[in-house]
Order: C-alpha cells, then structure tokens, then sequence
C-alpha cells in the first residue's frame, strides 16, 4: 500500500503500517482462548487469541490475511481489547469497525469476518469459564 493511495483514510495506514497486536499471544498466567473466521471468496482470514485472566484479556493479538482495511481493523481490535473486560467485543460490530476506520461500504464483508472471528473467540471463552 503506498502512503499516498486516497482509497485508504490516514487511520488506516497508521494501522496497516504498525500492525500492533499481529502474532500470538505472549505466555503467562491465565486461559488462552481464541476464534477465527474465514470467507475465501471475500479473501478474508482472521484468528484471535487471547490471554484472560482476573476477568480480562491480558493479552489479545491476531492473525490475518486480507486487504489493508482487514489487517488495520484486526489491529485496532487487538488494541483496543487488550487490558479491556471480558464483555467488550461483544459491542464490536462490522458497522462499528467501518465507521471508526471510514472502511468503504463494499469492504463490510470482510469486517463481517472479524466480527464472526471475534464471536467465536467469544464462544471459546463460554466454553472455558
């Protein structure tokens, strides 16, 4: 991605140029939880994982495969995750994640994606508490 490309808002390249959250959680104390989601014909992967422990994600990274708008979107997720409580991705939407990244409107189906990722990371988390 060039940094003067116009298809992409300045908050995503800071994010696709960082990708703070990318890799596996680091090892410690607590639960590794974690949940991915997959549309090969939106050309969208994404795993999360997280540590949890003292009811929050002591860590939360991920994994993805994607058009920048995908990588930035998990990136931001993964940050703003880690340290929060353990109810928080429940309000992190497709519709959130555009509108907080300025993703254009034919780019949801691959923030639908992250969103199925993260409500099976979610689910991962019932099955361990």
């Amino acid at each position: 991605m060039s940094p003067g490309n116009a298809r992409y808002s300045p908050r995503v390249r800071a994010l696709f140029s960082a990708l703070d959250g990318a890799g596996d959680p680091a090892a410690g104390a607590g639960v590794l939880v974690s949940g991915e989601a997959c549309a090969l014909d939106r050309g969208a992967w994404v795993r999360f994982a997280a540590r949890v422990d003292g009811g929050r994600f002591v860590d939360f990274r991920f994994r993805a495969f994607g058009c920048p708008h995908t990588l930035a979107a998990a990136s931001w997720v993964a940050c703003r995750q880690r340290g929060a409580p353990l109810d928080s991705p429940s309000e992190l939407k497709a519709a959130v994640l555009a509108r907080e990244l300025d993703v254009p409107a034919e780019k949801l189906g691959r923030l639908l994606v992250l969103e199925d990722a993260l409500q099976a990371l979610l689910a991962d988390l019932r099955r361990v508490q």
